[in-house]
């Protein structure tokens, strides 16, 4: 939450904290147990309220849900852009910064991660928007990868069904129809990739193998920056 406006009354400034303390115990027991075991029956009793007190702020468990799922989204990318703009490295170095950044921030919540992305149980909203904060960090790596690319390419066919093509519908999705097709694939590959390496590393995938994340990850964004470089950089 946005810290309480000074010009607030007294009325407005206990309501603001109270629905701070009961996101705050929100998260507390999704951080323990998971989403699955967040019931407005269960806030109540760690908070010392009653149930029909907590519904006052939040009208059902969906709702809560839906305000936890947001906040999390913004305290990711938060991470991520801030892993960004403190530091003064190259665009090239900046992508490992902000992917750094998004796997710390899933090692250290690893179920409020979980309930951004599919935990079993979760049971997410249906309201909860397929566009999140967390297109701000998609256009985070798309900034820096032009700047990798160091070049732009017009003229988009909207028929056009070839995988650049459809790239190119992507990245006009994203708000980003300047683009190309080029960036647009690195950026994808390496949210994919490292999606998909974090969330099996969560799983404990390779605890028992000799292999370290990280490097998988690096190794990732080396292969995808690679292709907008010119040839012998």
């Amino acid at each position: 939450m946005t810290n309480t406006p000074q010009t607030m009354g007294r009325r407005e400034r206990l309501r603001a904290q109270t629905l701070q303390e009961i996101e705050d115990a929100s998260f507390a027991i999704i951080d323990a147990d998971g989403v699955q075991a967040l019931s407005i029956a269960a806030l109540a009793r760690d908070m010392g309220m009653s149930a029909p007190a907590v519904y006052r702020y939040f009208p059902s468990r969906d709702a809560l849900v839906a305000q936890l799922v947001t906040l999390s989204y913004e305290q990711l990318v938060a991470a991520m852009s801030q892993a960004v703009e403190s530091s003064r490295k190259a665009p090239r170095a900046k992508v490992g910064l902000l992917v750094a950044a998004y796997r710390d921030w899933a090692l250290r919540y690893r179920r409020r991660y979980g309930m951004l992305f599919g935990e079993p149980g979760g049971e997410l909203p249906p309201d909860v928007s397929t566009r999140t904060p967390l297109d701000q960090a998609m256009a985070l790596l798309v900034d820096l990868l032009t700047l990798v690319e160091g070049a732009t390419e017009s003229g988009t066919t909207s028929g056009d069904r070839t995988l650049d093509g459809q790239l190119r519908l992507w990245a006009r999705s994203q708000e980003r129809p300047d683009i190309t097709p080029r960036v647009a694939a690195a950026a994808l590959l390496i949210w994919s990739r490292v999606h998909g390496i974090v969330s099996l590393e969560l799983t404990g995938m390779f605890d028992s193998h000799a292999l370290e994340a990280r490097r998988l990850i690096e190794l990732e964004i080396d292969s995808a920056v690679r292709t907008l470089e010119p040839a012998g950089t």
